[in-house]
């Protein structure tokens, strides 16, 4: 009976600590969706600070999306920010918009694979 009520509770704590994380994760996701929505779709000086304040935002929770979120998405939503900021720089307007849709992907990607379900947990 002792070991049914530890499984028990070591099985809530598992089970809180799941949904903890994809609500982290689904909060923080979308904090850097809305701001990436807040860029206007033509390169300016005026986004580079919501670059700024993204890529800010990033470094602040890159370390806990490493904990559960693979090491290749981790990497790949790093590069593609690094790639919006420079096509800003360069005011190349096609990259620039190509750049920002694939960011807003990934991001969508990451809450799908992220989000709290039977399938996930399984």
């Amino acid at each position: 009976m002792k070991g049914f009520i530890i499984t028990s509770i070591l099985f809530s704590l598992l089970l809180l600590t799941i949904i903890f994380n994809a609500a982290f994760l689904k909060s923080s996701i979308q904090d850097m969706k809305n701001t990436v929505e807040l860029l206007t779709p033509i390169p300016c000086k005026d986004n580079n600070e919501i670059i700024d304040q993204l890529i800010q935002k990033w470094e602040q929770k890159s370390i806990w999306f490493s904990l559960s979120v693979s090491y290749e998405d981790v990497e790949e939503l790093t590069d593609m920010i690094d790639s919006l900021k420079a096509t800003n720089e360069t005011q190349n307007i096609e990259q620039f918009t190509i750049h920002t849709e694939l960011l807003l992907n990934t991001l969508d990607e990451i809450i799908r694979l992220e989000r709290f379900s039977i399938d996930n947990i399984l």
